[in-house]
């Protein structure tokens, strides 16, 4: 009978670094990713306080350091990292226009 997923041995769990190449091995590539889209939300979540615009900058940017060291250990496959400058590009601009804008902020 054909297993699903591998049995974990004594090799994958010596250090971090193994563990979570066979994490991210087992599902398919999918687990750092959301790990990296749950500290995105954290991040938002929790500045909320200074506004949704100044939020989004600020989870964008520290997700994409995050994602700059996971990409350099490995771990993540580097289309996610550049996903995260394009939203802090994104974010940038749309808070500059928002702030030059004289139309009256909802």
């Amino acid at each position: 009978m054909p297993q699903i997923y591998d049995w974990i041995t004594t090799n994958e769990t010596q250090n971090i670094n193994n563990l979570a190449t066979y994490v991210n091995t087992v599902t398919d590539g999918l687990f750092l990713p959301l790990i990296l889209l749950a500290f995105f939300i954290i991040i938002f979540v929790v500045s909320l306080t200074v506004g949704v615009g100044r939020a989004f900058v600020f989870a964008s940017f520290f997700s994409a350091v995050i994602a700059i060291f996971m990409v350099v250990g490995g771990w993540l496959n580097p289309i996610y990292m550049y996903l995260l400058f394009v939203m802090l590009g994104v974010a940038l601009m749309a808070m500059r226009l928002i702030k030059s804008s004289p139309l009256p902020q909802i």
